[in-house]
């Protein structure tokens, strides 16, 4: 039986006579999806992928059944797409919610949940093919009129899934997932939307009877796959390589090629047919010139990796060296080896310092290529932090003596307790004072501490050499020294403060200096929050 007034259509689907924004609506989200979809199954055939998947492939069904129901005349196969409807809708829901949950935490769900999430499927199932899913259908408006209760029953599955995906997100921030925070959020805002649009704009458009309505929320699923693959590109997500530029091109072919559909002039359809060789043409090239930085990068980067372990593997070595030789010296001085002479015995004192610093040396080498890689970890544990500068300022006291200087400690009475990595950040501390007695040929050297009750402020204020504004500039940088550094002292590696920068960063803090002009003195200032964690 036919529609008293309709369309006519060629090959199921197609006709002139269909709104414009029917097809341009339905072909890109439908592409878009699959091919996204595809190609991460293709890549990463894991559950996840294979959920997302069957996503594609079920919300492509839902949008070819769409498009018949739209632009046919026959009631029989109307009434046929119609029916389905439903259950495709809900079954999408439930789906996204599936993926959601494994994606989150990695693993499927038990035989006894997964019967659970999927158990509201049962009474659509049901009722699909009989009079309680499509009551009768309209030959005048040529369509299928649903059960409003079933209608009711699939659309409050939808909402039960948002409210799922919802209450997943917020639980991972206290359970424990294999993916980061962002990722977590990223890909619930993506479903969410997705659903949103889908849903509510499917609901509104019954609701006032203006199907055209429904058509936007298709983009709902442009939009969770952009997101998709933002995250693919941003944080590797199922461990994919894929290029931004990939995505942006294949989203403009798609685009263009939608035009096709809804283009009435010979004219229009040339022009696009050219638009879209010419960007096709265009975005191959760029694809391939940003593969080729890309993979130049990476090995940079294995260069890079390759290059460090030559530096911790070279440093370690000489460090044993070092550490052997002074082992030597340490038996001769304790007299091991016999008595030895006074003149032998200031030479060999000399090789022992020696020894020291070249082993302090070969440390802060070592502990700037950690830094710069990454891979240092901090073990942070409550501290009061007054007793803790108190105990290390105090080491230095006969250093300043040997050299004639007045070293002053003023730190408050009141216990300041934090939480710091104590060995981390006594590296800090024993740089900067150490540095300033270095750097200081007269006067004094003053520590100072206090705490505002949100952060607390670190001092060392040295009368020194001080620092001119290009010197400035280099410090905190790796390698970076003050002109005058290495006429004071001959040891400096430059890295140092670097080290001190990285670790007072990884405590949530900063660092800097502040200086009058050469010969005026520096102080040294460090800033760490009492919530670090």
């Amino acid at each position: 039986m036919y529609c008293i007034e309709s369309w006519h259509p060629t090959y199921l689907i197609i006709t002139s006579e269909a709104p414009r924004l029917l097809y341009y609506t339905h072909i890109p989200a439908v592409l878009i999806a699959l091919i996204l979809g595809l190609f991460v199954y293709v890549k990463s055939k894991n559950l996840v992928s294979k959920i997302l998947l069957f996503i594609s492939v079920f919300f492509s069904v839902w949008v070819f059944f769409n498009l018949i129901a739209w632009v046919n005349d026959t009631s029989l196969i109307i009434s046929f797409v119609w029916a389905f409807f439903p259950l495709l809708t809900a079954l999408i829901a439930i789906l996204t919610l599936y993926f959601f949950y494994v994606f989150m935490f990695q693993r499927d769900l038990n035989l006894i949940k997964k019967i659970l999430i999927f158990s509201p499927l049962l009474p659509i199932l049901i009722l699909t093919p009989t009079i309680l899913n499509i009551k009768y259908f309209d030959l005048v408006n040529c369509e299928a009129i649903n059960n409003i209760y079933l209608v009711t029953y699939y659309y409050i599955v939808g909402g039960l899934a948002m409210t799922g995906i919802l209450g997943l997100l917020i639980s991972s921030w206290w359970k424990k997932i294999n993916i980061t925070k962002k990722e977590a959020i990223f890909m619930a805002i993506g479903l969410e939307l997705f659903l949103l649009l889908f849903l509510s704009l499917g609901y509104i458009a019954s609701y006032l009877e203006n199907y055209n309505i429904e058509f936007y929320g298709l983009f709902g699923m442009v939009i969770f796959m952009a997101f998709l693959a933002y995250m693919i590109v941003r944080f590797k997500t199922f461990d994919i390589k894929l290029l931004a530029t990939q995505a942006l091109v294949w989203a403009l072919l798609i685009l263009i090629g939608a035009q096709f559909f809804f283009i009435q002039s010979n004219v229009n359809r040339i022009l696009t047919a050219i638009t879209l060789v010419i960007s096709g043409w265009l975005g191959l090239i760029i694809i391939r010139s940003v593969k080729k930085e890309v993979a130049l990068r990476e090995e940079l980067e294995i260069a890079n990796n390759n290059q460090q372990l030559l530096i911790r593997f070279i440093t370690h070595q000489v460090k044993g060296f070092f550490t052997k030789s002074k082992m030597v010296f340490s038996s001769i001085l304790e007299g091991d080896v016999g008595e030895v002479s006074g003149p032998v015995k200031e030479i060999v004192e000399q090789g022992m310092d020696s020894d020291n610093q070249a082993v302090a040396m070969v440390q802060e080498i070592l502990h700037a290529s950690s830094l710069r890689s990454g891979k240092m970890t901090y073990n942070f544990e409550e501290t009061d932090f007054t007793e803790f500068v108190r105990g290390i300022a105090e080491m230095f006291k006969d250093n300043a003596v040997k050299k004639g200087l007045n070293l002053e400690i003023n730190l408050p009475q009141e216990k300041i307790f934090v939480k710091i990595d104590k060995l981390h950040l006594t590296q800090v501390i024993k740089n900067l004072i150490d540095n300033s007695i270095k750097y200081t040929i007269s006067g004094f050297v003053k520590v100072n501490l206090k705490t505002n009750g949100k952060k607390i402020s670190f001092s060392i204020i040295d009368s020194g050499i001080g620092l001119s504004e290009d010197d400035k500039g280099k410090l905190f940088k790796e390698g970076g020294r003050g002109e005058e550094s290495l006429r004071v002292n001959v040891q400096s590696t430059g890295y140092g403060l670097y080290i001190v920068k990285k670790i007072v960063e990884g405590h949530g803090g900063k660092v800097w200096a502040e200086s009058a002009g050469r010969g005026q003195g520096t102080t040294f200032y460090v800033e760490i929050p009492l919530s670090v964690k």
